[in-house]
């Protein structure tokens, strides 16, 4: 752990001139494409592709102002212990797949007892 110490993280985010953030909508997305909190934004870890956004922009809108780029620095970490979390999950999916079980067992124990009555039927109007 002592190596994420030495960690100099730098991340991405695309501006416009009125101070808000670039949001990626995707294929066939929908809402605006700059939003002004910095949570809904497009994050990028590699500059390269920060560097595609304003270019596309200042050559698909000529008559606005070049984007720019901020580039936010992280330095510390925070780590976190998900070992109680992933336990609860095994013992909720553990639970989940013995209730499923029960069901299947009974199931199939209720359609046994159907196909005994049904061949009982059968058996009883071949002796008559």
């Amino acid at each position: 752990m002592d190596k994420l110490n030495l960690l100099d993280l730098g991340l991405y985010v695309v501006v416009n001139n009125a101070g808000q953030y670039f949001r990626a909508k995707g294929y066939g997305g929908v809402g605006q494409s700059f939003v002004s909190d910095v949570k809904q934004c497009k994050v990028y870890c590699k500059i390269g592709p920060a560097r595609s956004v304003v270019t596309y922009f200042a050559n698909t809108y000529p008559q606005y102002p070049t984007l720019q780029i901020i580039k936010l620095n992280i330095a510390g970490y925070e780590v976190l212990d998900e070992a109680d979390r992933v336990q609860k999950a095994k013992e909720k999916k553990a639970k989940a797949e013995a209730a499923h079980e029960k069901y299947k067992a009974e199931h199939s124990l209720k359609e046994a007892e159907k196909a005994l009555k049904i061949a009982q039927d059968k058996l009883n109007k071949l002796k008559r």
